[in-house]
């Protein structure tokens, strides 16, 4: 397959005016529930579309595959088994009838596309390449980040049956976690610079027009809204760790969710953006939440 690569946005950056600085933010209110429980490594759930359950990736078969479970945190089952490692978020399509996710079966952390109706799976990116952390946008093309394309981490698009693979950025240190806008046109990721200390930026689609919406503390896994207003994200801007944050599209308005302590990660917005689902605590110590909004 021949390969077309689009890198932009390597000039220089255009910085927001209303990026977040060093502040304490206000805490939300609302209704904090705890879905699994530590000691099996549960992390990363994603909604399927309709919200009626949610995917994740866990240790609790001895190796990490996806799992799936009711939204309220019943009937945990294997949804799809593998003799292979499994890992990361799992993004579902639009219509919830395929799903990407990463996995080492082929002896190298790929992306791939799995139809379930058909029973297929499918490596969509560079088999060569480490890659991990696909999202999959309403347009039906799925961002991933991989080890490819630069000295570090960097973006890639492609779409869904492994065709038109694009680069979409190349900068100094790593770019990745890449989740997309509601509406397919703009990416948020995770960017460093080189300085080991994450940024989230926004850029469209094809990685031009890239932003800083944040510049202080370290920002990592953000996650659009549903209404693409507002976009969840695990930050450290203090000396508590990680702590999930909500920080407005145009970089304004930081407010904390109600979460334990320690770290908590990967958060990720339910369909009907009415809840958070996050990880709590590292590794096989993790622990699946979810954080109800106040109406």
């Amino acid at each position: 397959m021949r390969r077309r690569e689009f890198v932009t946005g390597l000039a220089a950056l255009a910085l927001d005016t209303t990026v977040v600085h060093a502040a304490t933010p206000t805490t939300l209110s609302g209704r904090l529930t705890q879905l699994t429980a530590p000691g099996t490594g549960d992390n990363r759930a994603t909604y399927l579309p309709d919200g009626s359950a949610l995917l994740f990736a866990s240790n609790r078969s001895g190796r990490s595959q996806i799992w799936i479970m009711d939204h309220d945190g019943g009937k945990p089952r294997r949804f799809h088994e593998s003799g292979a490692n499994d890992y990361g978020r799992v993004a579902p399509s639009p219509n919830g009838t395929r799903f990407s996710f990463s996995s080492d079966r082929s002896g190298q952390n790929v992306v791939y596309a799995l139809n379930t109706s058909r029973g297929t799976i499918t490596p969509i990116s560079d088999t060569m390449a480490w890659s991990f952390g696909p999202s999959w946008s309403s347009r039906d093309r799925i961002a991933y980040f991989a080890r490819q394309g630069g000295k570090g981490l960097n973006l890639w698009t492609v779409a869904p049956d492994g065709s038109d693979r694009r680069q979409v950025t190349n900068r100094p240190g790593e770019s990745r976690q890449p989740w997309w806008s509601p509406d397919g046109t703009t990416l948020a990721f995770a960017a460093d610079e080189g300085t080991q200390r994450f940024q989230v930026r926004l850029a469209a689609a094809n990685g031009a027009d890239v932003r800083a919406l944040t510049r202080t503390g370290n920002w990592q896994q953000p996650f659009w809204s549903p209404d693409g207003l507002r976009l969840a994200a695990s930050a450290e801007i203090d000396s508590i760790g990680f702590q999930i944050l909500l920080i407005g599209a145009d970089g304004g308005k930081v407010q904390r969710i109600e979460q334990p302590e320690g770290d908590n990660l990967h958060p990720a917005w339910s369909p009907d953006g009415r809840s958070i689902v996050f990880t709590a605590g590292r590794n096989n110590e993790g622990a699946l939440w979810r954080f109800d909004l106040p109406t």
